[in-house]
């Protein structure tokens, strides 16, 4: 086990060294190149954009750009070439690379740490994730284990026509009519934000979370009921919960600890699939709802060509991608002790 996640990691790191290579090439050979929020300037001369290009360091290869963005600028030879011209003239302006967490200056943020732009919205991104997977488990597993336990009957018909109905519905779509109706008409629910200005309190951001939490977790109960239902119908089919039958157990005991507990094995592969789906899908929810989260500062980025945070994003986004689905198969070995990941000699 030990040597599995030891080697699972320096995959992961492998990976992830990848991820930013194809990120950096692909951006830096998009049209406009990072430079790009100056094509709304009207006053900008091609003085202005070569200047610009000597002091970020813009006019050297891909390769030396590269190594500067990942490992930073202070361990490049002191020429031109290598350095740029900020880095040559004031040495504490250099980027110290990724690999120090130092992304650089923001463009767009007047010049403020791109990390720190980060770090400020990351908690609230993470709040509504992690709301959105808990209330997806809360939701899923009780629809999941009706749906199975009655299979055929009304519950089971019932769950299943649900769910296709809001699978078939954009879930953006659904937020902004309960945003409009909620919010708008009755003004049972705020119609935008994180918390009240002023005020803050607990109940306060409970309130402002309720229903962003609830709108991004419907595609999350939904896989998850689907998931459970599949798995529970194959496990009661199995010989030993006929067995368990047989014997005696009270049928809420072989539920519990003979179908529920094998049923759940695979539902722990769904589980960091379903969160990275919660964590991708905020940008759209954090529009619909202006969450104040990392999705929001992607579109700003994006709508201002802020090149150092665009940048910054995809790192961290890939980061947690690859963090979750090392995760998933640390669980799924620790859930189900018949996987075993040590290799076998001879």
């Amino acid at each position: 086990m030990t040597r599995y996640i030891i080697r699972r990691g320096l995959q992961s790191l492998l990976l992830m060294w990848v991820a930013t290579i194809i990120g950096f090439t692909v951006y830096q050979l998009a049209p406009g190149g990072p430079l790009q929020f100056l094509d709304s300037d009207p006053k900008k001369t091609q003085a202005d954009v070569e200047r610009l290009q000597r002091l970020y360091g813009l006019d050297r290869s891909v390769p030396v750009q590269y190594m500067a963005w990942a490992f930073g600028e202070d361990w490049l030879p002191a020429t031109p070439v290598w350095r740029s011209g900020r880095c040559l003239s004031d040495p504490d302006a250099c980027v110290h690379g990724i690999i120090r967490l130092d992304f650089g200056r923001s463009f767009h943020y007047q010049g403020q740490s791109v990390i720190g732009l980060i770090v400020e919205r990351m908690p609230a991104t993470f709040l509504l994730a992690f709301s959105s997977l808990f209330l997806s488990v809360v939701i899923g597993i009780p629809l999941g284990i009706i749906s199975a336990l009655y299979r055929g009957r009304w519950p089971d018909n019932a769950i299943r026509i649900v769910t296709v109905l809001l699978n078939t519905v954009p879930e953006w779509w659904i937020g902004l009519l309960l945003l409009i109706i909620l919010g708008g008409y009755f003004g049972l629910v705020p119609l935008g934000g994180m918390q009240t200005i002023g005020d803050g309190s607990f109940w306060d951001r409970l309130h402002h979370l309720v229903l962003p939490a609830t709108v991004s977790a419907i595609g999350g109960w939904i896989g998850f009921s689907r998931i459970l239902r599949f798995e529970m119908l194959d496990v009661l089919s199995q010989d030993y919960v006929r067995t368990a039958h047989a014997k005696g157990l009270a049928p809420k005991t072989v539920i519990i600890r003979h179908v529920l507990r094998n049923a759940l094995m695979p539902f722990v592969t769904g589980l960091g699939g379903i969160f990275l789906l919660v964590l991708s899908g905020s940008v759209l929810f954090e529009i619909v709802f202006a969450w104040p989260g990392m999705g929001r500062l992607t579109i700003d980025a994006i709508n201002s060509r802020d090149y150092p945070l665009m940048m910054a994003l995809f790192v961290i986004s890939s980061f947690l991608g690859i963090l979750g689905l090392l995760m998933v198969d640390i669980l799924y070995s620790v859930v189900d002790p018949r996987v075993s990941y040590e290799t076998k000699v001879g």
